[in-house]
């Protein structure tokens, strides 16, 4: 994240939270800054159980922030995972949180969701969650190809603020509008063509306000497309960035928790869980309202 000093990634030393320490090393490499790894040891374990091998994991944590030129500092805690990833956030005032997704199911998820999703719920800054699936290895320091969901609230203006920083030196960027598809059956021919008419104006109203939320000059600086689909949000959002190889979706976090005005509670978490490739999370406050004081004939339209 290009205007990161101060990283901070969570380490479990499981195969998500490798990907994520990859993810944050690179970025602190990239970025000048200084990372640090907190494990969280769950109130579940002896804080001294496989102590030895923690050491040995930790110093080899360590031994790659040396080769890569990163100042790193590791810190251990015993206690509840989100509850303690989220105090060392909020003590340290970083700019940004990584880490990893871990693959729960049943009854676990039901009482508490993931880990990841704890953490994206409460933090007070941008956290980039990185899926065990994702296998690039190449540029992790660098996302060209962003994908950023837009329902118009401060929310998605927020993260529309981080990713047109993300690619303000060159990359693309996919907004996109999901707007909820119609389940009702009628048996009238009227009605279905006038619930199909309804839908695709929708869509061009949808497509036509996209053109607006882009400050003219961040149009110079990167390829900013637009797209309105209808259907269910998370599904549609997986879909599409599946379809342009999005290596990053960038989504806004309401002050209620939710990822998204019109994407709340199980859309996140679906998001999260099935995308394939990296989230970033952005808080509404961070970067507040964008200036969208844009006049028709100041617009220039965005790519379809």
């Amino acid at each position: 994240m290009s205007v990161s000093s101060r990283i901070l990634c969570a380490v479990d030393f499981s195969r998500p939270a490798q990907a994520a320490f990859e993810h944050a090393l690179a970025l602190s490499r990239a970025r000048n800054a200084e990372l640090t790894a907190v494990h969280a040891v769950p109130v579940s374990e002896r804080f001294n159980w496989r102590a030895r091998e923690r050491i040995a994991k930790t110093e080899a944590l360590r031994a790659a922030a040396d080769a890569a030129g990163v100042r790193l500092r590791v810190t251990e805690q015993h206690g509840d995972p989100a509850g303690v990833i989220l105090l060392h956030a909020n003590a340290g005032r970083f700019d940004l949180i990584v880490l990893g997704t871990h693959a729960r199911t049943g009854v676990e998820r039901l009482r508490a969701g993931s880990i990841a999703e704890q953490v994206t719920k409460r933090a007070s800054c941008p956290v980039l969650i990185v899926p065990m699936s994702e296998a690039r290895r190449e540029g992790l320091a660098s996302f060209r190809n962003i994908m950023c969901p837009v329902d118009f609230t401060k929310a998605s203006d927020a993260a529309l603020g981080h990713a047109l920083h993300l690619v303000k030196d060159g990359g693309r960027l996919t907004l996109l509008h999901v707007s909820k598809a119609s389940h009702a059956v009628s048996a009238s021919r009227y009605a279905y063509h006038f619930s199909v008419e309804y839908a695709r104006r929708l869509q061009q109203d949808a497509w036509q306000r996209l053109q607006d939320v882009v400050p003219v000059e961040a149009r110079t600086e990167a390829d900013v497309r637009a797209r309105a689909v209808s259907g269910t949000p998370a599904t549609e959002i997986v879909r599409i960035a599946s379809e342009i190889e999005a290596d990053l979706i960038v989504m806004g976090v309401t002050s209620r928790g939710a990822i998204g005005r019109k994407l709340i509670g199980s859309t996140a978490a679906r998001v999260i869980r099935t995308a394939g490739r990296p989230v970033l999370a952005v808080p509404e406050g961070v970067f507040g309202r964008l200036n969208l004081d844009t006049t028709p004939d100041s617009v220039t339209r965005l790519a379809a």
